[in-house]
Formats: structure tokens, C-alpha cells, sequence
């Protein structure tokens, strides 16, 4: 990391009381509202704990850490939620994030491939109008939305990345986003109200949540279970009077249950990704769908039957066999005849149209 972060004496101070063993949002909440504020409440520790402030703020300034507390200039949480951190802890490269429209896109890990297309087309589309991506660089939807905003090379597009995480900002989770999170951070901004060391843990990942949609002007939710994380998002960005919108999703389709019941109770659908242009205020640019695909020739004989046989739902080899009355071979080599020309894809042992 290159970048050089300047701390004001306010930022210092808060920063290394963040990083406190055992400090909580609500402890730090206390500490940073005493007179005197974050320097007072840091001499304080001090001199009661023998608390090792240089290192602390060694370790803040040899990772180029940002600090923003809630009060000061440049906090980019509004006042009006209640349960806003006292502070956020941010490593990247562009903090311009911050400053520019924000969308949060989130879903279930256990994403169906036409999900996780959906959310990386609109995490694309997003970033090219210019608007930050926010999201939790989970699994699944969340990871494809930020793949997908930073699609346009190294040091992604107009827009870029925010990536809101339930640990300390040294620790990758998952494991297998280390590349992602680099790229975010390149891009963007990761975030954290944890301080360096803390691991994932599971009651830190509801709590975290309430900073994407504290952060987000809007927020998107592309197939949710009806309790996961993704829900309870949702019902935080409601409860801050955030639009929400929800990608409508099959009855057969568990992973979308979420989003339905959101739209049950009056989240918006989105049909298009000029949908949330329109709820950020922003003109829309056209009705340009997910993405237009490129022309794909029409199937016909046994491909042809075998797509028709989908019915726009997944299904396994043996169903489909069934379904045409075709030979097992025959439907093998109408699906791959299809997946070559872009019609169907494999995914978890089902066949999915496109």
C-alpha cells in the first residue's frame, strides 16, 4: 500500500480506542460522547489500562488507515440513524467513493447462476453511471455485484467499490475473495468498525449489515431467503426510509423467497437497472435491460425440444430425457450444442436456460 493518510489529533485518537481489545460500537459510542471527546477518553484509557497508543498508531499509519468519526467532516453516514457507528475504519485508494451516489447490492450466498449474472450486470452498469457499489463481499451476490463494478479494468470504472466487512480490515473473509478484496480496495474502500485482528464471527454479520444500508442511498436485493442476511438489510434500509428495491424471482425458486416477500410488502420491483437510476433521481439512459446479450442462433431439432423441455426453469439431464422422450445421448448432445451457442449453462448438477 502506497497511499499516505494524514489523522487529525480526533481520528488518531478514535482510531486506536477502535482498536481496543474487547471495544464494542456501543463502549465506543460512550467514550467518544464524554467531554472532551475521542483525545480525552484516549488519555483516560491510558492512564487506566496502560494502553499502548504508539503502537496502535504506528500500525494505523503503516496500513494507511482512514478513520472517520461520526461528528467530523467527511463522516458518510447521516445523522439521522440512530445506530450509526461512532467510527468507521477505511483502507483504499479512492475515498472519492464516498462523495459520489452509493447502491447496495446484496443477496444470498446460495445464488442461482442467473442471479449472480444479475448482479454482476447491475454492479457493472452502476459503476459505469458513476455510482459507488456497496456491498458485503460475501459469497454469491455480493461478490458478483463488486466482480462486476470493477469489470472495467485494474483500476475499475467510473463508479468503484465499497466493501463493508464484519472483521478487522487485516483479515480476508472469505478466504477465497483475497484477489477481490485487493481489487476493492484499489478501487474503492474497504470498511470496518472492527478493529485489526478481529476474526468472522457469527452475531458480527446482522450488526455489520446495518452499515450497508446506512451507507447506501439505495439498496437492490437479487434473491434473499426470507431470514438471511441479505432480509435483514432490507429491513434496515426501510427502516431508515431508504428506497428498496427486489428482483422478482420464481415461486420455485427457494433463493428468491426473500425478495418476493419484500415486494409483498411494498419494496419496489426492479425490471431494469434504469429502475434504480430513477429511485438515486437520476435521468435515466434508456431501457437497456441486463445487459444485451449478442445475437445466438436458434436452436432447432433436438436442441430446440430439449430447451423447450427447461420451460425457463432448471433441470437435470434425466428430467429432461424425460420430458422429450429423447435418448439419454441425444439430450447430451442437444445440451451441449446448446451451451456452446449460449443458451444453457450447468451449474450444481442443473441445467439453467439463459
Amino acid at each position: 500500500m502506497t497511499t499516505t493518510v494524514e489523522l487529525s489529533t480526533v481520528e488518531r485518537a478514535a482510531g486506536v480506542l477502535a482498536n481496543l481489545s474487547g471495544m464494542t460500537p456501543k463502549r465506543l459510542r460512550e467514550l467518544l460522547d464524554r467531554p472532551g471527546g475521542p483525545r480525552a477518553a484516549l488519555d483516560a484509557q491510558v492512564r487506566a489500562h496502560a494502553v499502548d497508543e504508539a503502537a496502535v498508531a504506528a500500525l494505523l499509519a503503516r496500513r494507511a488507515t482512514r478513520v472517520y468519526v461520526d461528528g467530523e467532516a467527511g463522516y458518510p453516514i447521516d445523522d439521522t440513524i440512530e445506530d450509526r457507528p461512532p467510527a468507521l475504519l477505511a483502507e483504499g485508494d479512492v475515498p472519492e467513493v464516498f462523495d459520489r451516489p452509493r447502491v447496495a447490492i446484496v443477496g444470498t450466498r446460495s445464488c442461482t447462476p442467473h442471479g449472480r449474472r444479475d448482479a454482476h450486470d447491475l454492479g457493472a452498469f452502476l459503476a459505469q453511471a458513476g455510482i459507488a457499489v456497496v456491498s458485503g463481499l460475501a459469497i454469491g451476490i455480493d461478490g458478483a455485484a463488486h466482480e462486476g463494478a470493477l469489470a472495467n479494468g485494474s483500476g475499475g470504472s467510473a463508479g468503484g467499490a465499497i466493501g463493508v466487512v464484519a472483521t478487522g480490515l487485516d483479515i480476508v473473509y472469505p478466504r477465497r475473495h483475497v484477489t477481490l478484496f485487493e481489487r476493492v480496495r484499489t478501487a474503492g474502500l474497504l470498511v470496518s468498525e472492527t478493529g485489526f485482528g478481529v476474526g468472522p464471527h457469527a452475531g458480527r454479520f446482522p450488526v455489520r449489515n446495518r452499515i450497508i444500508a446506512a451507507l447506501a442511498d439505495v439498496t437492490v436485493v437479487i434473491e434473499a431467503t426470507l431470514t438471511g442476511g441479505a432480509r435483514i438489510t432490507a429491513d434496515r434500509a426501510l427502516d431508515y426510509g431508504r428506497p428498496v428495491l427486489a428482483v422478482p424471482g420464481s415461486r420455485r425458486n427457494p433463493a428468491a423467497a426473500g425478495c418476493n416477500a419484500l415486494l409483498a410488502d411494498g419494496a419496489h420491483p426492479l425490471l431494469d437497472p434504469d429502475d434504480v437510476l430513477i429511485a438515486l433521481g437520476m435521468s435515466p439512459g434508456g431501457r437497456r435491460g441486463w445487459g444485451a446479450p449478442p445475437p445466438r442462433p436458434v436452436p432447432i431439432g433436438d436442441p430446440a425440444a430439449v430447451l423447450r423441455a427447461c420451460g425457463g426453469e432448471p433441470a437435470t439431464t434425466d428430467q429432461l430425457a424425460s420430458r422429450t422422450a429423447l435418448p439419454p445421448d441425444r439430450v447430451g448432445l442437444a445440451l451441449r450444442d446448446l451451451s456452446k451457442a449460449g443458451h444453457v449453462e450447468r451449474s450444481d448438477g442443473f441445467w439453467w436456460p439463459r
